[in-house]
C-alpha cells in the first residue's frame, strides 16, 4: 500500500510539473509578444501559438489581386474610362492620337510608364502619383500609358498604334483596375 501512496505521488508530483512548465511557456510565448521597453507594440519574434489560437495575418501577405473593371482594345477616340465600356461622355473624356494623349476637363491624371515591362496596378498608379498630368506627348506603339480617373480607377493603355498625323488616333489595349 505504501508503493501504491508513492506512485500516486510521483504521478501527482509530475502532473503538477507539467502544468508549471505548461504555465511557464503561455507567460513566456505571451511575455514575447511586447517590446522589452514595455510598449504594446507586437515583437518581430515569432512564438509558437497556444493551441486553438488563431494569429493575426503578418503585415507583409501581399494584397489580392486588383480585380480588373475593363479589359479590351480601342481605336482612340474620346473615351471616359469610369464607364464600362469606355465610351464618350459629354465633354469629359481622354483622347490619343499623334504620339498624344490629353484629358478634357478632368477626366483622368496620366503618365507614360517609363520603367521596363508592363506595369501593374499598383506601378501604375505610383506613375501617376509621381509624374500624372492631363497632357503628354512623345508616346509611340510599344509604350504604356497609366492614368487615373476622375472616380479613382486605375487604368493602363498599352499602346499598339500611333497614327502619323495629330489628327489620326491612337489604338491600344486598354486595362481599367477597380476603386
Amino acid at each position: 500500500m505504501a508503493e501504491a501512496k508513492k506512485a500516486g505521488c510521483i504521478a501527482g508530483a509530475v502532473a503538477l510539473m507539467g502544468a508549471i512548465g505548461a504555465l511557464l511557456t503561455g507567460v513566456a510565448n505571451f511575455g514575447g509578444l511586447f517590446k522589452s521597453d514595455g510598449g504594446t507594440q507586437p515583437s518581430s519574434s515569432s512564438s509558437p501559438a497556444a493551441p486553438g489560437a488563431t494569429q493575426p495575418p503578418a503585415a507583409n501577405t501581399p494584397a489580392a489581386p486588383a480585380t480588373v473593371y475593363y479589359q479590351g482594345h480601342l481605336e482612340f477616340g474620346r473615351f471616359n474610362f469610369d464607364l464600362k465600356p469606355p465610351k464618350r461622355t459629354g465633354d469629359t473624356y481622354v483622347w490619343g492620337g499623334g504620339g498624344v494623349f490629353e484629358s478634357y476637363h478632368d477626366a483622368a491624371k496620366l503618365a507614360v510608364w517609363t520603367s521596363s515591362g508592363t506595369p501593374d496596378r499598383a506601378a501604375c498608379a505610383s506613375a501617376v502619383d509621381e509624374q500624372g498630368k492631363t497632357y503628354i506627348s512623345g508616346t509611340e506603339k510599344g509604350n504604356h500609358v497609366c492614368g487615373r480617373t476622375a472616380e479613382g480607377r486605375v487604368f493602363r493603355i498599352d499602346v499598339t498604334g500611333v497614327a502619323e498625323t495629330s489628327d489620326g488616333g491612337a489604338t491600344g489595349d486598354v486595362t481599367v483596375w477597380d476603386k
